[in-house]
């Protein structure tokens, strides 16, 4: 899912939660002129400057937090986030910064695991979040990511959800998909 989702990326990136590294090798370099990723944690940074590949030349990582994003204004082409609005502190406030950084006509490719569409998961989901939030890192269960988006000044488009499989249906609930800042 990572890898169908990094891919749409085009022009000038913003990564939002780089972590490790793990999307640059999924990155169209045909289709970007660099990579900025972001994250708050500075041992992922590391790892992730260890992580050299060929293309490490465009890949420019920062240590920032996305409520608070250190770019100008419309600086972005396409921003990616992937598996890390689960675990933002304000994710409506992350939304508007990348809202904020992200050129008119911009898109926002995310892949995300979220609240299920089914209530008795939702009530799980809801009942498990206190135990497993700070178990996680953070990682929240019951966040409506197209809710968060689509609230915005983001058009949906090319959107889907589904269960993962392998995965726990509780943390398995995958929202994926591409927002045009409007």
């Amino acid at each position: 899912h990572r890898e169908e989702i990094v891919k749409r990326a085009r022009g000038s990136v913003l990564e939002i939660g780089v972590g490790s590294s793990l999307n640059t090798k999924f990155y169209d370099y045909d289709q970007i002129t660099d990579v900025t990723g972001i994250d708050p944690n500075e041992s992922l940074l590391r790892i992730a400057k260890d992580n050299k590949s060929d293309n490490s030349k465009r890949v420019n990582l920062v240590s920032a937090v996305s409520e608070q994003l250190p770019f100008t204004n419309s600086r972005f082409d396409s921003v990616v986030v992937t598996f890390s609005f689960c675990t933002i502190p304000d994710p409506s406030e992350a939304i508007e910064e990348i809202k904020r950084v992200l050129k008119p006509g911009g898109d926002l490719h995310f892949c995300e695991h979220g609240l299920s569409e089914n209530p008795k998961l939702q009530k799980w989901q809801r009942r498990l979040e206190p135990i497993w939030t700070p178990l996680a890192g953070g990682c929240h269960l019951s966040r409506d990511i197209f809710d968060l988006i689509g609230t915005t000044d983001f058009e949906l488009h090319d959107h889907e959800t589904m269960y993962v499989d392998k995965i726990p249906k509780f943390v398995g609930y995958v929202y994926k998909g591409s927002a045009k800042k409007i």
